[in-house]
């Protein structure tokens, strides 16, 4: 491609207006085609060839606060003449143009940025012209519109746009925005392509919206993309920038709560690599392999490759221990022994000589694996491996996690591995959260070398542990009044590259301050970060969506190991706790749209919202069965949904979760637009918070407005002045709350291009 306009300089912002001959520069004149890449191509002219999204590449370079973003857009025309096209892109405010080209493009081809008022009017007549809510996802944003391009017949167009701008700065933090539309309808394929450098420290690069992976980082650069193998969710993409102040960087998100005091909280801590001289504490790991007979064969064979991985992957002078286990448990040695060229070998050997048979003894394993006093100053972690249930010695599930965590004198961090579908999964579960570790799951097909290998490289060089949170009011004093529900619990060491998200409530609009302590390098270090909760807005959805996610984990993950004695599980539904329980799933489920494994039958066509009390009982059932699968296929799939909800750091907005058959699924019929939750009912959108209303009738709306009338033209502009008019954005009718009325929008009749 060739490059029309060159960008002179952060300096010299300025907007590119140059206009091309015969070209549409604000008119009322349009291409045949409009494409927005964020949404789809719209057909303007029912006569003309359709063209098409089929690809979008975003190349971004966030360089010391300033944004520059190319898009490069692939548009296929399928007809068999060529097709007429112009570019509109929603840009974030300020943003100026750089450059606009195309294939075979003359130097005269153009682009101009539109401001956000000045837009309104173009929104407003495509939306009138095309009869389409689609864009008013976009109403409130700037703006460029491009001059007309040809898409040859049969063939594709690539268009590629540069434009920049300042990046929002809060603190000693950047933050960066690619509108993008929400609609888990569309599936134009999106690759994406950050490189972030900056003269400061990078303490770490976030997205909350969004499950990217880093290629490569340093000090002063990291580069990330979409990850590997997995389609682009829909939505804005966000990344924030937190740059290193100190050894820890923190920084706050804040949403209020639009419909009372208080509201949520974000609180991102980066921890970075660690600064030159640091001491890191070495490690004694724990090795506990399960040899029962169940075991024998490919997934002994892994399990004993990833033991062995574990012993190179130590540094010379850190300490290892085996413990291998079936009916009874023997170990390498007493106590741990150091790694050392002379003892590496006989390590080896031990292992090598390991055979499979007998039952399962996971009680008296865990109690040999915690019992030994470990090493002084080293950090102790257990790898515990294990196939099935337990099937000798002490096999009560809530007897062995109690034990567990009352033998645990010495603090160690047990990191279990549950291989294949016959585990108790909550026990596991259990095992690792109350130690600060993390439970894996590893299914029939997946390699239990890889899955240790992968937990094993993240606990490389700890750099904060035994971390603690006090809350102190604006006066400095302690309080227990000002947050609710912070998650996680407890809080996680954090290891070198790591970040700490926690997640809460506030209470009231006041000074509040966070100070976190725990232990660096074995040393006490505290930090601190303090804010006026006055000062919040309702803004930042995915700090609420992100909570409500923690909450639910928090919630399923009791009734789940209260399952672990039935009789306990019995009294508990006969309680009152029980049904608070439910009714808050049932509550968070329809407002914030994340759907559980209790809550998933929402997202089905049938589900009638109306019905309060049926869908309580519902939620009430789906539960009690949930918490009775302990084991299997569903057993794991529903322990490991828990644990998506518990550490999910980006909003899963297609709300990926496992079904009862183990597949990661989406649930489509359920979307978020401008913070609303709606639930899809035939062509009907329906806002989660009509849902749970008492009796059996269907919601009857106080007001019908028809879409494109002078009534529906208000609507847009005042939930658009509210920053909401993307919830008109869905198509088909629209069901929502809108104050203490109820409205339902008509959907737009169909265009000419449909009707024929």
């Amino acid at each position: 491609m060739r490059n029309v306009t060159r960008w002179a300089g952060c300096a010299a912002l300025f907007l590119l207006s140059v206009s091309a001959a015969g070209a549409p520069q604000g008119g009322p004149d349009w291409a045949h085609n409009v494409v927005v890449p964020q949404a789809r191509a719209f057909r303007v002219d029912p006569a003309a060839p359709a063209v098409s999204v089929t690809g979008v590449v975003a190349r971004i370079e966030l360089v010391d606060g300033v944004a520059k973003t190319t898009l490069d857009v692939s548009v296929a025309n399928p007809g068999g003449r060529a097709a007429e096209a112009e570019l509109l892109l929603p840009v974030p405010d300020g943003a100026a143009v750089a450059g606009f080209d195309y294939e075979g493009a003359s130097p005269t081809s153009t682009a101009r940025l539109l401001p956000a008022e000045e837009a309104v009017s173009t929104y407003d007549e495509i939306v009138r012209r095309l009869k389409d809510p689609a864009l008013l996802e976009f109403a409130g944003a700037a703006l460029v519109r491009s001059s007309v391009f040809p898409v040859p017949a049969g063939g594709t167009q690539k268009v590629r746009l540069r434009y920049e701008h300042v990046l929002s700065a809060e603190g000693g933090r950047w933050d960066y925005l690619l509108p993008r539309s929400e609609s888990l309808a569309l599936d134009v394929p999106w690759r994406v392509e950050v490189e972030v450098r900056s003269a400061r420290r990078i303490a770490d690069v976030y997205s909350p919206s969004h499950d990217l992976e880093v290629l490569g980082r340093d000090a002063h650069r990291f580069v990330l993309r979409e990850r590997a193998g997995k389609p682009m969710e829909a939505g804005d993409l966000r990344l924030s920038i937190l740059l290193a102040d100190g050894p820890v960087a923190t920084t706050l998100f804040t949403c209020a709560d639009p419909g009372g005091e208080g509201g949520w909280f974000l609180l991102l801590s980066g921890i970075g690599p660690a600064p030159d001289g640091t001491v890191v504490p070495k490690r004694e790991v724990t090795i506990v392999l399960d040899r029962s007979g169940s075991m024998a064969g490919e997934k002994f064979d892994q399990a004993r490759a990833a033991a062995l991985q574990v012993l190179e992957g130590l540094e010379q002078g850190e300490a290892v221990r085996i413990v291998d286990y079936a009916a009874e448990v023997a170990t390498y040695a007493a106590s741990s022994v150091l790694k050392t060229a002379e003892e590496l070998p006989k390590l080896r050997a031990y292992l090598a000589s390991l055979k499979t048979g007998g039952g399962t003894n996971l009680d008296a394993a865990l109690q040999a694996a915690l019992a030994v006093e470990p090493r002084g100053e080293f950090l102790p972690i257990v790898l515990f491996l294990t196939d099935g249930q337990p099937t000798a010695g002490e096999q009560r599930e809530a007897v062995i996690r109690e034990r567990a965590a009352a033998g645990n004198f010495h603090a160690r961090r047990v990191f279990t591995f549950g291989v294949g579908n016959d585990v108790n999964a909550p026990l596991l579960d259990a095992l690792a959260q109350t130690s600060r570790g993390r439970a894996t799951y590893v299914r029939p097909e997946q390699d239990v070398e890889l899955a240790v290998a992968d937990v094993f490289q993240s606990l490389a060089g700890p750099i904060v542990t035994d971390l603690a949170l006090e809350v102190r009011d604006g006066a400095g004093a302690p309080s227990t009044r000002l947050v609710r529900d912070v998650y996680p619990r407890p809080l996680p060491d954090l290891y070198e590259d790591d970040r700490l998200i926690l997640l809460g409530r506030y209470t009231a609009g006041e000074r509040i301050a966070f100070e976190l302590s725990g232990k660096r390098a074995g040393r006490d270090t505290s930090w601190e970060i303090s804010f006026d909760f006055s000062r919040a807005q309702p803004r930042n959805d995915f700090v609420r969506r992100l909570w409500a996610m923690r909450r639910i984990a928090a919630l399923e993950d009791e009734l789940r190991q209260a399952g672990a004695d039935p009789a306990a599980l019995a009294a508990l539904k006969g309680d009152a706790r029980f049904d608070e329980i439910v009714a808050e799933m049932l509550e968070l489920s329809t407002r914030h749209g994340v759907l559980t494994d209790s809550t998933a039958f929402l997202a089905l066509e049938g589900t009638n919202l109306d019905d309060g009390e049926a869908l309580v009982t519902a939620v009430r059932d789906e539960a009690a069965s949930g918490t009775a699968q302990r084991s299997g296929i569903t057993g794991v799939a529903f322990q490991q949904n828990v644990g998506i909800n518990r550490t999910q750091g980006w909003t899963n907005n297609a709300n990926y979760f496992y079904d009862r058959q183990g597949e990661l699924v989406p649930a489509t019929s359920v979307q978020t637009m401008a913070g609303r939750t709606f639930f899809r009912r035939g062509d009907r959108w329906v806002d989660g918070a009509l849902a749970c209303s008492q009796g059996e009738a269907s919601h009857e709306p106080d007001r019908i407005v028809a879409f494109g009338s002078e009534e529906h033209v208000e609507l847009v502009q005042r939930l658009q002045r509210e920053g909401r008019a993307g919830q008109l954005a869905l198509p088909g009718e629209i069901l929502f709350q809108d104050g203490t009325e109820t409205v339902l929008v008509r959907a737009p009749e169909p265009t000419e291009a449909e009707r024929e």
